[in-house]
């Protein structure tokens, strides 16, 4: 009787799962796909720390066949990686630079160039505020200075950036962060002309809520945020989960997998993403901005898109030059 396949899915230590990070893509590809293949045997695991995630993938390390797959989500496992042994199964890294000798497969979403691209096309914005999480995190560092970078390549003009927390508390603050842009927003010179850039976990929320209703436009960061907010011309997109699946599909038909590839915006996997509803609402908007603000950043998607073209090259370059 053939050995039946296993999927064991390693996430990041401590993860708190809130339908607005990393790990969240990854859980939302990894349920379709097991849905898609309900044979499949699959295990969730979420350790709380380090050692604790060293110890399960060691005990599937023990356990696994040549139908077995373990996923490892996150650069936080870059040093246990090296010391895995997959045997016959098969072992993927997430986010990691590396290629490994020990067959354990490795990929990296770059996110720097779609980042600048989305700065880049707030142009004509005269003012920029981003929201980030905290500092010292690399993947919100790099997607935070990928969009000051392009904002203020273009704009010429400098972001500012609010940090929230000095812990990972700040991608959870979503009503600390409205509370704070009600309360503040005349000192720090919000109006009609600000592009909102929430790098932030669940804690955009507070943006996007702010954003409603104060008729103050911003951008998505992460996916597809056009259901959170309507003042939201475009999305920046991540489609880590699309990666996850597509590695998933091929495991599943026994296809290869190389020793280590690489996504981003040359591979489709970054791209912006447009809010069908807010240009159609432009009209109403621009009573309402006559009424409240000024109004002067309204611009229609064939502007958005004109920019979109005109930096892209750039951007490409951006992404091949910058490590992530």
């Amino acid at each position: 009787m053939p050995e039946q396949q296993s999927l064991t899915v390693l996430f990041s230590p401590g993860v708190s799962f809130s339908g607005a990070g990393y790990d969240d893509a990854i859980l939302k590809a990894v349920v379709e796909s097991m849905a898609e293949h309900p044979q499949v045997n699959h295990s969730l695991l979420r350790p709380e720390t380090l050692d604790e995630a060293r110890g399960m993938a060691q005990q599937w390390q023990e356990n696994a066949g040549e139908r077995s797959m373990l996923l490892l989500c996150g650069v936080q496992y870059e040093a246990l990686a090296p010391s895995l042994s997959p045997g016959k199964g098969r072992v993927l890294l997430l986010d990691s630079r590396q290629t490994l000798e020990n067959g354990v497969a490795t990929l990296q979403l770059k996110r720097y160039g779609g980042a600048y691209l989305a700065g880049a096309m707030c142009v004509s914005f005269p003012k920029m505020w981003i929201f980030k999480a905290l500092d010292g995190d690399r993947m919100m560092d790099t997607v935070a200075g990928g969009i000051a970078d392009g904002y203020s390549a273009t704009a010429n003009q400098v972001a500012q950036v609010l940090v929230l927390s000095d812990s990972y508390k700040g991608t959870n603050m979503p009503d600390e962060l409205f509370a704070h842009l009600y309360t503040y927003r005349s000192d720090m010179d919000i109006d009609g002309d600000t592009m909102l850039v929430p790098v932030c976990g669940a804690s955009r929320m507070g943006a996007y809520m702010f954003s409603n209703n104060m008729y103050f436009l911003s951008m998505g960061v992460g996916e597809d945020c056009s259901i959170f907010s309507d003042i939201l011309p475009f999305s920046l997109v991540y489609d880590l989960g699309g990666i996850v699946k597509d590695y998933i599909g091929r495991w599943l038909e026994g296809e290869p997998w190389p020793a280590h590839q690489d996504f981003g915006l040359s591979t489709g996997h970054v791209y912006i993403q447009y809010n069908p509803r807010y240009f159609e609402r432009i009209p109403r908007y621009v009573t309402l901005f006559s009424f409240l603000l000024s109004g002067s950043c309204l611009f229609t998607q064939e502007q958005y898109m004109e920019w979109e073209a005109r930096y892209r090259p750039i951007a490409l370059e951006q992404e091949a030059s910058h490590a992530y």
